[in-house]
C-alpha cells in the first residue's frame, strides 16, 4: 500500500498516515495474521521439590481419562487413572497426593471446568495451596511441562499396547523406569531429587552385593552380645506352649537367618529367635570334653620341675612354667650336692634332679665420667 501510494503522491509523513489508517481499519484487524510469537518465557526454577505443581487431564486413553501430575522441580511424575474428570473426582485425587507428599505452594492447570469450579478453589484455599495459576485460554505452552508428559505418557502406552496386562500395569511399568532414569534437564533421576535417593529396579540385580555382604559381617563381629548355635547343638528353646514347661530342649536343624533358627523337637520344626534359645551342655558332652582333656594330659611328656636359689630361700617351679621359661645364657646350671635338706627338698618334689640358677648380675657401666663443662661468658 506504501509502494502504491508513493508512486501516484507525495507528501511529508505519507508512510505515518498510511499506517494510522491501516491499523484503524476495522474489517482489517478481523482478518489479519497473529503477531510474531514472543521469546519463550521460562518457569522459575522452585527451591525445593513439591513445591510447584502441573496438572493436566490427559484421553482418553483405551476408554479412560488419566490425571497427569508433574512435580517442576524434580520432574516426578504421577500418572492416576480415572473414569470421571468432575471437580469432585480430581479433589479426591488431588487429596490422596497431598496426605503422601504434603501442600504444594503453587498448582498450575489450564481452564477446564474442573479446575476453574468455586468447589476446586474452596479445596485449595482450605489445604494450604497458596497459589492456582490457571493458563491463557487456547494458549496450553503455559502449561507445558503438564502438556509436554501428556504426550510423553500417549506414545509410552501406545508402544506398550501388544505387551500382555493393563493399562494400570503398564503405566506402572513406564513411571518406574522413568523415575530411575537420569532426566535431561536436571542431569539427575527424578527419584533422587524428589525422594533423596534413588529407587531399586530390577536391573540392580546386575550389581553385585559385596558391600551389603561385608557390611553385615562387619556389624556381626562388632556386637559383642551376638549369639551363634551351629546345627546338631542341643539346646532348649521357649516352647510358648502353656500346657508344656517353658523351656523344651531341641537339636538346630538349620540357621534361617542371622538371628533366626529352625529347631527339631519330638519330630516336628519349630522357627525361634535367637532370643528364645539358650545354649546347653548334656552330660555326654561333658564327659566326653572331660575325657578328651585327660587323654591330651596324659600324652603330654613330663618335665623335671627345678628349683631356684636366691639367696637362703628355695623356690620350686612347676612343670608348666619350665616349658614357656627361656634359659639364660649367663646362667649356670649346677648339681647341688647331697644334703640332707636338699635330700629333703628332693623328696618333696618328683623331679629325679635338683637345679639351681645363680642370681643374674647386672652389668655397669665403666665409663670415666666427667661433669657438664658449661659455658660461662668472660
Amino acid at each position: 500500500m506504501k509502494g502504491i501510494a508513493r508512486s501516484f503522491v507525495y507528501w511529508p509523513g505519507i508512510d505515518a498516515d498510511i499506517e494510522r489508517v491501516a491499523k484503524s481499519c476495522a474489517e482489517c484487524a478481523k482478518h489479519a495474521h497473529a503477531p510474531p510469537k514472543s521469546r519463550n518465557h521460562h518457569w522459575e526454577y522452585p527451591k525445593g521439590p513439591w513445591e510447584r505443581v502441573h496438572i493436566d487431564y490427559a484421553g482418553p486413553v483405551a476408554g479412560v481419562m488419566l490425571l497427569i501430575i508433574t512435580d517442576a522441580y524434580s520432574k516426578w511424575l504421577e500418572v492416576k487413572v480415572t473414569n470421571s474428570t468432575t471437580t469432585a473426582a480430581t479433589i479426591a485425587i488431588l487429596d490422596e497426593l497431598f496426605s503422601t507428599y504434603g501442600v504444594p505452594v503453587t498448582i498450575v492447570s489450564d481452564n477446564g471446568r474442573q479446575f476453574v469450579s468455586a468447589e476446586f478453589e474452596t479445596f485449595l484455599q482450605v489445604s494450604g495451596v497458596k497459589y492456582h495459576k490457571l493458563t491463557a485460554p487456547y494458549h496450553p505452552s503455559t502449561n507445558g511441562q503438564a502438556e509436554r508428559y501428556v504426550q510423553t505418557i500417549k506414545n509410552a502406552l501406545n508402544t506398550m499396547s501388544t505387551t500382555q496386562g493393563t493399562i494400570q500395569q503398564n503405566i506402572n511399568r513406564f513411571l518406574q523406569q522413568y523415575r530411575k532414569a537420569p532426566h535431561a534437564t536436571t542431569g539427575q533421576p527424578p527419584a533422587k531429587l524428589f525422594l533423596g535417593r534413588n529407587i531399586r529396579t530390577r536391573l540392580d540385580l546386575v550389581r553385585p552385593d559385596s558391600m551389603y555382604t561385608k557390611m553385615k559381617e562387619k556389624q556381626l563381629q562388632l556386637d559383642p552380645s551376638s549369639r551363634s548355635f551351629k546345627p546338631g547343638q542341643t539346646i532348649y528353646f521357649l516352647s510358648g506352649n502353656p500346657r508344656m514347661d517353658k523351656w523344651i530342649p531341641g537339636i538346630i536343624v538349620i540357621r534361617l537367618g542371622d538371628l533366626h533358627y529352625e529347631i527339631e523337637y519330638a519330630s516336628k520344626r519349630f522357627k525361634r529367635h535367637v532370643d528364645q534359645i539358650r545354649a546347653f551342655i548334656s552330660k555326654e558332652s561333658e564327659c566326653s570334653t572331660d575325657r578328651n582333656l585327660t587323654q591330651t594330659e596324659e600324652t603330654q611328656p613330663s618335665v623335671p620341675r627345678r628349683v631356684h636359689f636366691y639367696g637362703d630361700k628355695p623356690q620350686v617351679i612347676p612343670n608348666e612354667a619350665v616349658g614357656s621359661t627361656t634359659p639364660n645364657p649367663q646362667s649356670k646350671m649346677v648339681k647341688l650336692p647331697s644334703t640332707p635338706a636338699h635330700s629333703t627338698i628332693r623328696s618333696q618334689e618328683s623331679s629325679p634332679e635338683l637345679f639351681f640358677t645363680p642370681p643374674v648380675i647386672p652389668r655397669r657401666s665403666t665409663r670415666s665420667r666427667h661433669p657438664p663443662n658449661r659455658y660461662v661468658p668472660s
